[in-house]
């Protein structure tokens, strides 16, 4: 197994579990996995995958290069939108439309900055709102 296969399926695994703690309680009976594949395997840069999440959610990775830049890009449908909340020094927010037909995309670059861990939590406008993300790092 490769650096960036080991570091994609670690960071897969780790984001889901992270998603199932930070969507709490309540969030565990109206969301949950889904069964598809909102937005496409981010390749080798891919620090974070969620293919399908159904309601709120949210995510935690620790392998982020402090020197350089990295992009959360969100990808959802179902009607309705999402807000993303991109915790740490460099915090960032964004909304994506959700199409009811269609993938609505979104993404934000964060800078550079110091720590190796970042939160993402994704709050949707409706519980049966499906969506996907990832976070990419040049290597």
């Amino acid at each position: 197994m490769t650096r960036n296969s080991r570091r994609i399926l670690a960071g897969t695994a780790g984001a889901l579990g992270a998603v199932l703690a930070l969507a709490g309680p309540a969030a565990a009976v109206q969301g949950g996995m889904g069964t598809g594949e909102i937005l496409p395997h981010p390749g080798p840069d891919g620090l974070i995958w969620i293919p399908d999440w159904v309601g709120d959610g949210g995510a935690v990775s620790a392998s982020v290069n402090p020197s350089q830049p990295f992009t959360v890009t969100v990808g959802c449908r179902g009607g309705g939108s999402v807000q993303v909340h991109v915790a740490g020094l460099a915090p960032a927010d964004f909304t994506v439309q959700c199409p009811v037909d269609a993938t609505g995309i979104g993404s934000v670059e964060i800078p550079a900055r110091p720590g190796r861990d970042i939160e993402f939590t994704v709050t949707a406008s409706d519980q049966a709102i499906h969506w996907g993300m990832y976070a990419t790092q040049p290597e």
